[in-house]
């Protein structure tokens, strides 16, 4: 394919809906399908394509492979291959207890290849490049225009931690000097190891193909996170959503998948409003 044609399927995608259903800002994903075999989608963070390519290097875990990587227009595009099946959101009520439970098995194995990837640089969190520099971390956990770079882990520590304060002060407005902020009694918990999290695996990024292979899809919030990250992340789609939460039945099995970290989780929920607000630094 080249450039000239990759864009002529570029151009075609404000004709053609995205995939998958509406998202939480009432829009679908850009991601579009251009050619019976191949879809597009435009990437906000450049190391998406290495950390899929290095996913698929050292896992067995069924990834779509990369057909190409464009930019144009400032814009980033990834060329990929599209896998025929559904998508996991629309089957789980139609498997059996049984078939439900070989999804879980399933996953549960993906989650602890992944954990077992070498990361190069063990002490920097975020997602992963070639080069190993940090970048922004991006995900369900950090505001909406992302956290960092963070480097090394114990400064990824400093701001959960910070954010934790930072939380006490806006949900508290008789705090009106730093010195009347409370002692915090909870901690970002960062005795676990770094390891390669896919950061957003949930009923839309899953999907079983016509042969029965499931498929991990959208590695955007992927990179180097402490290990119960994973488990938090899909416990961010345990809401009452249909086509964005989890389905009926399925959360049951995210602690077999993940493990179970409910202290680690209870510390992101808790402080949410300061994790989630960009208009303050200093807290770290």
């Amino acid at each position: 394919m080249s450039d000239e044609e990759a864009i002529a399927l570029i151009e075609r995608c404000s004709s053609l809906q995205g995939l998958g259903p509406v998202n939480s800002f009432g829009a679908y994903a850009e991601v579009w399908r251009v050619a019976p075999d191949t879809v597009v989608k435009r990437i906000w963070e450049s190391a998406e394509p290495y950390m899929m390519e290095l996913a698929s290097s050292q896992t067995s875990i069924p990834i779509p492979k990369i057909r190409r990587c464009i930019t144009w227009r400032e814009r980033q595009y990834l060329f990929m291959e599209y896998v025929e099946g559904s998508d996991f959101y629309e089957i789980w009520p139609s498997l059996s207890l049984w078939r439900r439970f070989k999804v879980a098995w399933t996953l549960r194995g993906y989650v602890r290849q992944l954990r077992a990837i070498n990361l190069q640089n063990k002490d920097i969190p975020g997602p992963i490049q070639p080069s190993g520099a940090p970048l922004k971390c991006q995900g369900h956990y950090f505001s909406e225009i992302g956290a960092g770079p963070f480097k090394p882990y114990s400064a990824l520590t400093a701001w959960y931690n910070g954010r934790s304060r930072l939380d006490a002060i806006l949900l508290n407005p008789t705090i009106r000097d730093l010195s009347m902020i409370p002692e915090p009694t909870t901690f970002f918990d960062d005795s676990m190891p770094l390891v390669f999290t896919h950061g957003d695996i949930s009923p839309n990024n899953i999907r079983l193909g016509n042969d029965g292979t499931i498929w991990l899809l959208d590695w955007q919030m992927a990179g180097a996170y402490p290990q119960w990250f994973e488990y938090a992340n899909m416990m961010a789609y345990d809401v009452d959503r249909p086509g964005w939460g989890w389905p009926d039945g399925m959360r049951w099995f995210i602690p077999f998948i993940a493990g179970w970290y409910r202290r680690q989780l209870s510390f992101l929920v808790k402080n949410a409003t300061g994790i989630g607000h960009y208009g303050f630094d200093g807290f770290d």
